[in-house]
């Protein structure tokens, strides 16, 4: 007897559950796919963020305000390393648009935020990826770092009899201290009483006699 082998081919009933199964997989593949996409984005801004944010406030500490704007020369590139594209400042949830930056100059600090998943600027309280510079901290740290300094030379000056009436401008030249000592780290300028020899700071606010004042 001879028998005949022979390929046999899809029946309908296997060719839909087929077509299902590979309907299922692509309805789960898509929206994993997408997830993962918006993940990344996610990571990226987060990290962009928390780099922001570190150069703002060595920015600060420097010229004792925050720049004019992210791409500003004397941030970006300087404070602020561009990367890939100038793709550091970049908004990853928009098309070729720029993280929002603002200052708040009555409340002294800056701000910068991703409009987040939906595209939306909703501001950078309601936002979820935001970051806040507070002038307080860098400017802070830089006035204690002046005034220690300061008054070290001052110490030395009084001891050798130097002569510490007037204004602190005055005494700073006598002293031959560097210029930039004449102002805390908000750009205010000293204040000296030569008859208590109290060195102080107007703060943050940049107001004397007021709660965030800083002495010495």
């Amino acid at each position: 007897m001879t028998t005949c082998d022979r390929s046999r081919g899809f029946t309908l009933l296997e060719l839909i559950v087929v077509l299902a199964v590979l309907a299922l997989i692509a309805g789960t593949a898509v929206p994993l796919a997408g997830a993962v996409v918006v993940a990344e984005k996610r990571d990226k801004a987060t990290q962009d963020l928390e780099q922001l944010a570190a150069a703002l406030d060595a920015y600060y500490f420097d010229n004792a305000a925050f720049p004019a704007s992210l791409t500003a020369s004397d941030f970006f590139g300087v404070y602020f390393q561009p990367g890939v594209g100038n793709g550091a400042v970049v908004d990853p949830f928009t098309v070729n648009v720029n993280y929002v930056y603002a200052v708040d100059t009555a409340a002294n600090f800056a701000s910068v935020h991703s409009r987040g998943e939906n595209g939306t600027d909703e501001g950078a309280a309601n936002e979820e990826l935001s970051v806040f510079v507070y002038a307080a901290i860098p400017g802070g740290r830089h006035t204690w770092m002046r005034l220690r300094i300061a008054v070290e030379v001052l110490a030395n000056f009084i001891e050798s009899g130097g002569n510490v009436n007037g204004s602190w401008t005055g005494v700073c030249s006598r002293m031959g201290l560097d210029p930039s000592y004449r102002t805390d780290g908000f750009g205010t300028t000293f204040d000296w009483d030569d008859s208590s020899y109290a060195l102080r700071s107007a703060g943050p606010d940049k107001t004397l006699n007021t709660a965030d004042d800083i002495e010495i």
